[in-house]
Formats: C-alpha cells, sequence, structure tokens
C-alpha cells in the first residue's frame, strides 16, 4: 500500500471508527488523522493517486479522485503535540483486508466533542448521535467524571446537559 512504502502515519476516524466501535452507520468517505507536520507527504501521496484538494481550511483538507471505484478523502491535520499521544495510545483493527490504527475510544468521542462544539448546523445531528452512540454501545456512564471532563474540555456544558437529558430520555 501507498501509505506503508512512505511511511506516513494516521489514524481513521469518522464514521468508520464509530462503526469499529460498535455503531454502525453509513459512512461514504474516508477519516483520516494525520499529524500537520506530514502534510506536504500526505499532498503528494494523494496527486500521485490521482486525487484533487476539493475543500480546503487550515486543519482539514477534502480530498477527490474522478476515478469511479476512489473513496472522498477527509484529513484532520493536528500538530505532532496531538497527533503523537494519540497514535501511541491507538489500536489496531482490520479494515478493508489490510490493518489501520484507531483512536482509543475516549480520543474518539474526545474528536466528535470537538466536531459538535464547531460543526455546522446540518452535521449536528450526525455527531450528536455518534457521541451518545459510542457512550451507551460501550456502556459507558454518561455521568461519570471522565466523560463529563471530555465535554468540558472538548465541547461545552450545554452539550453535556443534552447528552444527559437524551440518556434520561431513554432514548
Amino acid at each position: 500500500m501507498e501509505i506503508r512504502q512512505r511511511h506516513l502515519m494516521f489514524l481513521v476516524i469518522g464514521g468508520h471508527a464509530v462503526n469499529l466501535y460498535g455503531f454502525a452507520r453509513e459512512t461514504a468517505d474516508l477519516d483520516f488523522l494525520v499529524c500537520s507536520d506530514d502534510r506536504a507527504s500526505w499532498m503528494n501521496l494523494f496527486a500521485d493517486l490521482d486525487y484533487h484538494i476539493f475543500s480546503e481550511a487550515s486543519n482539514f483538507v477534502q480530498l477527490a479522485s474522478d476515478k469511479e471505484a476512489a473513496w472522498p478523502v477527509d484529513l484532520m491535520l493536528v500538530g505532532a503535540a496531538t497527533f503523537k499521544p494519540m497514535l501511541e495510545g491507538s489500536r489496531v483493527v482490520e479494515f478493508y483486508g489490510t490493518s489501520a490504527r484507531i483512536p482509543t475510544l475516549e480520543h474518539l468521542i474526545a474528536l466528535k466533542l470537538h466536531a459538535l462544539k464547531n460543526t455546522r448546523p446540518r452535521r449536528f445531528l450526525k455527531d450528536f448521535l455518534d457521541v451518545e452512540n459510542l457512550v451507551r454501545i460501550n456502556h459507558l456512564d454518561i455521568k461519570s467524571e471522565n466523560i463529563r471532563r471530555l465535554f468540558e474540555k472538548y465541547a461545552t456544558m450545554d452539550l453535556y446537559e443534552k447528552m444527559c437529558a437524551a440518556f434520561s430520555e431513554g432514548r
């Protein structure tokens, strides 16, 4: 695989990671968390694979290919100080016939909470349900100090109260 030949490190995040933690939902792209120091190498890799950038922001790059079977790819770029501990804590999973790494459940929830705090309205429900179902399916206590701290650090207490309400409603 091109990524391994170039010694690029990544974590599978987004919908595929959510699926690998037990909540089945549809996803139409590949989401990778990568170190921003490797941005040029990732851009070279995808250019070599006939991908082009169709949207770009400071920490996100969305890529597409005109090839029929090619998945769209979203890269989330984070600094080395963020990426290194997430990579070190990650676990290896089977992913479309190869091995890949996914973040810990706590890191994945933190990424989803960060997305919720900074999301566009059309994405809010998807990310909210991802967090709710990751907590439910993995039998985490929404009222635990650990979960509360994640919301304090990566989201808002208003979102925490909404999540607690969703759990008390017994959805």
